[in-house]
């Protein structure tokens, strides 16, 4: 299969896009688990700040480069009048909006996170469960979700609530094990660890019913692109929860009262290279998923 330019945009900053909500999600996620004081979460600050500005721009591309394939006219196209109206009145339209918003509140709750006022604070944290819930949902509203019933939507939007949380975890995680505390990095990856149970089961019950719903036959995930690439998805995900298992069974019980100044650094840089490559997997499961949206569709809905 050869890519035009215009393709290769479209897949990248779609990519871009998903790796932007998956950062607003996850770090909105960590917000609530940590609940860092000010000085404690300029990162977290920062991470939504870069998430948001990345999906804006990342969305920007992406609906540009469409009007641009459908005018076939070249760069020339995509800043057709005609066309950007044809297009912004479609579903790609629509969840555009939904994207403009859910970046932008959460771009205004980043600037607000740790601000003195108790007000703005908690307006901040308001600004943020408004855009996740906003991002989450737009993903019903594009894409093979709009030929399906309002069940399997919901189902979509709560997919990438708990993936999002999931995968977008890892940054703030990774950091961590650098500048928190070794008890309060312990209490965490703990209270992760217990909470990554019912987050990889609604990831893998959301997932599985979707299928259900995809595939007319179990031997589609055999026969067809589509059903292989899900494939690929899913096994990419039982490495990552293999991962989980070491880091809970192993690494994280290693921080616990280390013998020396030299033990800690090391369970600490060995915990921190462990999440390191969950993210990197995590990655390629998102590139997964923009294929799987784009270049690929279930027989059912083809």
């Amino acid at each position: 299969m050869i890519l035009t330019e215009f393709e290769i945009l479209a897949l990248l900053s779609k990519w871009g896009i998903y790796l932007s909500v998956a950062a607003v999600i996850g770090g909105a996620f960590m917000l609530a688990l940590t609940r860092p004081q000010p000085d404690e979460g300029t990162y977290l600050r920062d991470y939504f700040g870069f998430g948001a500005v990345f999906g804006l721009l990342s969305i920007t591309v992406n609906f540009f480069v469409q009007v641009g394939s459908f005018a076939e006219d070249g760069l020339q196209g995509m800043l057709g009048q005609q066309m950007l109206l044809f297009i912004w009145q479609t579903p790609v339209g629509d969840a555009l909006a939904w994207r403009l918003a859910g970046f932008s509140l959460a771009l205004l709750g980043s600037r607000w996170l740790f601000h003195s006022g108790l007000g703005l604070s908690r307006i901040a944290n308001a600004l943020l469960m408004v855009s996740v819930i906003v991002l989450g949902a737009s993903f019903s509203l594009i894409g093979h979700s709009t030929e399906m019933n309002i069940w399997a939507q919901g189902l979509i939007a709560l997919h990438i609530l708990v993936i999002g949380s999931w995968l977008g975890s890892f940054y703030p995680l990774w950091h961590m094990c650098s500048d928190t505390a070794l008890s309060d990095l312990k209490h965490t990856m703990d209270k992760f660890g217990q909470l990554g149970i019912v987050i990889v089961s609604l990831v893998l019950a959301t997932g599985g019913a979707l299928v259900w719903m995809l595939f007319n036959h179990p031997m589609e995930l055999i026969d067809s692109d589509y059903g292989r690439a899900i494939l690929l998805k899913l096994s990419l995900i039982m490495v990552i929860l293999l991962i989980a298992a070491l880091h809970k069974f192993i690494l994280v019980p290693r921080l616990d009262s280390p013998q020396s100044s030299d033990a800690e650094h090391s369970a600490r840089i060995k915990l921190k290279r462990s999440i390191a490559t969950e993210a990197v997997i995590g990655a390629l499961i998102l590139s997964v998923t923009v294929m799987l949206s784009s270049l690929l569709g279930p027989v059912s809905l083809s």
